[in-house]
């Protein structure tokens, strides 16, 4: 069924895709901002986690209720770019769940016992990230390639931003978010009657204030090779390394999506046939290509015993760079991509995220609709086009994690 769109008064917008099946509804409420306007770094986590945690009408356990006594759920995350509260229920629940959602919002609490104790397990978090080698990595990698913006913080934040944190901070913070304009609320479900709740969405978010957003802009780009070396205890090497990449808003980006697949994604990838398989330097090798609002980059990774390190990193640069491959490698690319996309579709809470992730960074929602084919349309020329001036010929970054 076609998706319905409508911008209310204060800014918010709403998408509507009803479905027919098994009476289950589920909700994505994007909120335009993440990391990249925060005060203090980890705030907008711990905020928006908070929210679950109370309001003036109704407790955690209440919150907690609504959803799962229809067999639902209801949680928040937050990313680099944006944060998210989903929930799922059944259709005879939605109409109390936007109620409870419009009292989480507009008169949230942020309990002191919670927030203290969030604190507590956001610390442990981020001192467990230390002990993972590849978040570890990871997060070096930020720190180098994004340095001096917004992008090279982790979203818990560090561990003296998180202890700093207090009530007066989550309410102000609270107000910087809520502001019409940062919202796109993303509703897919089995609902008979989408006039009916589309009344119900004006009506439980139009006391979000008005207010305008615009991302903040950024442009730090790779100009030079940078391999930095970091020493850490354990049994394996790590290495990452990051390339300029095509903007989510230029032509070449449906290409960049095929050129990472054919370098890293699966089985069938160079990355994995040529290190693992071939060489067998790691049962670990993978590339992704995130898209970002700014500074967009190719991702490359591989971890390996410490004697191969050095091998390893070679190796890897050759095949990203320099390793041929032809048509029936980008066609099987292709597939893997566009099947993957499928799956990824089958429930309802992930066709929820995808329409309101497109709406949230500035695509539209209409082109959930069209991401398939415009895969299938890339020209192989474009893809070695593309190599050739990104990879082949283009700096990176690189991070190497070694005991």
């Amino acid at each position: 069924m076609e998706v319905i769109k409508e911008e209310l008064p204060n800014g918010v917008t709403v998408l509507i895709k009803p479905t027919k099946g098994l009476g289950i509804v589920a909700c994505s409420i994007f909120i335009r901002g993440g990391i990249l306007d925060e005060t203090l770094p980890g705030e907008t986590n711990l905020t928006t986690y908070l929210l679950l945690k109370g309001s003036k009408k109704f407790n955690k356990d209440q919150i907690s209720e609504t959803f799962e006594d229809y067999g639902g759920g209801i949680g928040t995350t937050t990313a680099d770019e944006y944060s998210i509260i989903e929930f799922s229920t059944k259709v005879e629940g939605l109409k109390k769940g936007l109620e409870v959602i419009r009292d989480l919002l507009t008169e949230p609490t942020f309990p002191e016992e919670d927030l203290e104790r969030e604190k507590k397990n956001t610390i442990t978090a981020i001192r467990s990230k230390k002990e993972h080698p590849f978040r570890f990595a990871y997060s070096e990698l930020k720190k180098l390639t994004f340095e001096g913006t917004p992008y090279e913080r982790d979203t818990l934040g560090d561990e003296e931003s998180v202890q700093n944190f207090t009530r007066k901070e989550a309410f102000r913070r609270w107000g910087q978010l809520l502001k019409g304009d940062r919202f796109v609320v993303s509703l897919v479900g089995d609902i008979e009657n989408p006039k009916e709740t589309l009344k119900w969405l004006e009506e439980n978010f139009k006391e979000i204030p008005k207010g305008e957003f615009e991302y903040p802009r950024y442009d730090k780009r790779i100009e030079k090779d940078i391999t930095k070396t970091v020493k850490r205890e354990g049994s394996q090497s790590t290495i990452l390394c990051a390339f300029n990449f095509p903007d989510y808003r230029s032509s070449q980006y449906w290409a960049g999506k095929v050129l990472n697949a054919v370098i890293g994604d699966g089985f069938t990838s160079l990355l994995f046939r040529e290190l693992r398989e071939k060489r067998g330097y790691a049962y670990a090798t993978t590339s992704f290509y995130p898209t970002k609002i700014n500074m967009p980059r190719l991702f490359t990774y591989i971890g390996t015993a410490p004697k191969k390190t050095a091998k390893a990193y070679e190796d890897m640069l050759k095949v990203v760079k320099e390793f041929p491959f032809g048509k029936k490698d980008m066609e099987v690319a292709k597939k893997k991509i566009v099947g993957d996309w499928l799956m990824d579709h089958q429930t309802r809470a992930r066709q929820a995220w995808y329409l309101g992730w497109f709406e949230t960074v500035g695509l539209g929602y209409e082109l959930d609709k069209h991401y398939t084919e415009k895969i299938r349309e890339v020209p192989f020329e474009e893809v070695q086009k593309l190599r050739e001036e990104y990879l082949t010929k283009g700096p990176r970054h690189a991070v190497i994690v070694s005991p």
